[in-house]
């Protein structure tokens, strides 16, 4: 079916999400997220999403559903000796924030900067500070997820206030000093109290 926005959307059912993503003239792809299995089906997520079953009424579909596990964890080490972890292997974020493949790139980029200085220390210290930020956005959006009240005060507070959005998108990125970052969260705190 020919995508109806330009961008990405998310829909909040009770126990799950919807991703929808255009990805060609007549094609999205829909990717549901849920805690637990039982929440993971399409067919009771889209019951869950009447305007998303809506839109979706009449659509092809053009590939079988297929699943995966995604978690968030953290490993104490991702290096001993001369093995080095990246990637996946070496921990991961919740795939709701988007960074696993940005993740992995700039590990190997400092896995690579610690071999040359033969160092693998460098990139334990590297790794963690790499894995810092989205570890919390990871854990923001699985917290809105789990929290109808909380989701929509967050909503209320960013349609107050659009440019609160852009400023927490530039924190997801990592475009912003730490100034900014206590900055942003305060208004956030602010916007939320007063929503």
């Amino acid at each position: 079916m020919r995508p109806w926005s330009e961008y990405m959307e998310i829909h909040w059912g009770r126990g799950a999400e919807a991703y929808v993503t255009p990805i060609g003239r007549e094609e999205v792809c829909i990717v549901v997220m849920a805690e637990r299995l039982a929440d993971a089906d399409f067919a009771k997520v889209l019951e869950e999403l009447p305007d998303l079953r809506e839109r979706l009424s009449g659509a092809e579909l053009a590939s079988r559903e297929r699943g995966a596990i995604t978690v968030m964890h953290r490993l104490k080490r991702v290096t001993r000796g001369n093995v080095a972890l990246v990637g996946d292997a070496s921990g991961g974020v919740d795939a709701i924030t988007g960074e696993g493949l940005r993740l992995a790139f700039r590990q190997s980029l400092a896995l690579a900067g610690a071999m040359e200085c033969n160092d693998l220390s460098g990139y334990e210290r590297a790794h963690r500070e790499l894995a810092r930020r989205p570890m919390r956005m990871g854990k923001l959006m699985l917290l809105l997820g789990r929290n109808e009240g909380l989701r929509h005060r967050s909503f209320a507070a960013l349609a107050s206030k659009p440019q609160l959005f852009e400023e927490l998108l530039a924190m997801h990125m990592g475009r912003t000093s730490r100034a900014q970052i206590v900055g942003t969260g305060l208004e956030l705190g602010w916007q939320l109290l007063s929503a």
